[in-house]
């Protein structure tokens, strides 16, 4: 009998555990478990009603529903140019806008358009796992820098030059997934400034831009244009199952964007471009879902030095709370298993986004209805490790 032939080793990536857990949630879900999820990092909400009513009307016009431009629909980017407008005070060009099937897909395009095989891209830990294990399947080295609790995990233009480590690109997010925390826009600032005068390219993940409770989150575009800034119409936008993203490239990388896009992908799906399209109308219903999420925060905030896990990160924007788990373990995989199997409530292991330190973490998302959270909170408080 003829041997199966070996599978690259580029293709040996770890686990994304988040959804892993997911879906064992979702079998227990299935088998009658009344499950509380903390757990995946999605919104408890859906794209505004008027969004979807245009898009059922464009399907009645339209069935047929035939490829877009690779890039997107020109007036899909148009309006995502006029968005940076309004909301930042900055000039992004529709023809630097690369819409892609959610914001993985531009994470490739851009990986690809800026590194070649061998190059050095830093990420600050705890991190999202996706990048490096993206950076690991192109054959680009990873480097992981460790963050600090004091600087909320993020990085500053201080730590990048005394890490004492020289690489071709950095990957940046803010608001942070899994920590929630910002970086302040003064050292946005510096970080950018220092890339480009080190000649490193920032690479800007801004997918929870507009979920923050404070101040604004900035967008690299104002002081780079050097920067790739990626995101998503899942978080802020509530169209997580659309899988509908964007890249904006530089002007001398937006040819490379469009080809690598039309090759990998042909186009984005079209219905998701006609709700994102309409979406943008509806900016109010959505900042009710982040007023909801600041509600859930607080409840959570609250009650999570009374479960016995009283050190915790900031939560400045997106959804998640990032929490010390070392008075309790030192086995954050075991720890959210035994938390779903006998408390009922789904999280996700700090080794997801550090592998040095994530074993005496874990990811706590609060995107859920306010009942559940609250639900949840009593049952975290209640068991006993």
């Amino acid at each position: 009998m003829t041997a199966l032939l070996p599978p690259s080793s580029r293709s040996d990536i770890p686990m994304f555990r988040a959804l892993d857990i997911l879906s064992k949630v979702n079998e227990m879900d299935a088998a009658g478990a009344d499950i509380r999820r903390l757990g995946a990092g999605q919104p408890c909400f859906g794209a505004p009603q008027q969004a979807l009513d245009h898009a059922m009307q464009v399907l009645r016009d339209d069935p047929r529903q035939g490829y877009t431009e690779a890039i997107g629909t020109p007036k899909l980017r148009e309006r995502i140019s006029r968005y940076y407008t309004k909301y930042y005070g900055a000039s992004l060009p529709a023809n630097q806008i690369v819409v892609t099937a959610g914001s993985s897909c531009g994470f490739i395009i851009a990986f690809i358009a800026a590194f070649d095989a061998g190059d050095r891209v830093a990420v600050i830990t705890p991190t999202y796992p996706a990048y490096r294990n993206f950076l690991k399947a192109l054959n680009v080295e990873i480097i992981e820098i460790e963050g600090s609790r004091e600087d909320g995990y993020q990085p500053t233009a201080k730590l990048l030059e005394e890490c004492g480590e020289k690489f071709d690109g950095l990957i940046i997010n803010s608001p942070s997934n899994p920590s929630g925390t910002m970086i302040d826009e003064d050292e946005l600032e510096k970080i950018c400034k220092w890339c480009d005068k080190k000649g490193v390219r920032l690479i800007s993940d801004e997918a929870y831009h507009g979920i923050t409770y404070g101040k604004k989150a900035a967008t690299a575009l104002k002081y780079s244009k050097n920067a790739i800034l990626l995101n998503t119409f899942s978080k802020y936008f509530a169209m997580t199952g659309w899988r509908l993203g964007w890249v904006a490239m530089p002007e001398n990388l937006a040819v490379r964007g469009k080809k690598l896009s039309e090759n990998f992908f042909v186009s984005a799906p079209t219905l998701s471009q006609h709700v994102a399209y309409k979406v943008f109308d509806h900016i109010d219903v959505l900042d009710s879902y982040v007023a909801l999420y600041k509600k859930n925060r607080e409840i959570l905030c609250n009650a999570l030095p009374e479960a016995g896990l009283p050190d915790f990160t900031s939560a400045d924007g997106a959804f998640y709370v990032y929490a010390d788990i070392s008075n309790k373990s030192d086995n954050s995989v075991d720890f959210c298993a035994r938390m779903l199997s006998e408390a009922r409530v789904s999280t996700t292991p700090g080794v997801d986004f550090d592998l040095t330190r994530g074993h005496q973490g874990i990811r706590i998302c609060y995107a859920d209805s306010t009942q559940n959270i609250i639900e949840a909170c009593e049952r975290l408080k209640n068991w006993r490790l």
